[in-house]
């Protein structure tokens, strides 16, 4: 008797967990400057921070900003079609 091995591929979905949301920080990239925006979940809120600090500091117009958000992976059922790009 062999062993043998069988390889099954299954076809993933990945989107935003529905029970998550998207955060926003940022920080000034103008030199010497350590303005940073905490992580808020108010993603234009987060945009007026950012405009609001070049606002009061000309020159401080350039920012790094970073979204981050939870994910869900599931496993598609056969009968189920690849999902368009959302």
């Amino acid at each position: 008797m062999t062993t043998r091995s069988v390889f099954a591929y299954a076809a993933h979905r990945i989107r935003r967990h529905p029970a998550g949301e998207i955060t926003l920080t940022a920080r000034c990239l103008a030199p010497g400057c350590r303005w940073e925006l905490d992580a808020t979940s108010d993603l234009a809120a987060g945009d007026e921070a950012c405009m609001a600090h070049t606002g009061l500091n000309p020159g401080h117009d350039t920012f790094e900003r970073t979204w981050s958000e939870v994910s869900l992976v599931t496993r598609l059922d056969r009968r189920d079609k690849l999902p368009e790009a959302e």
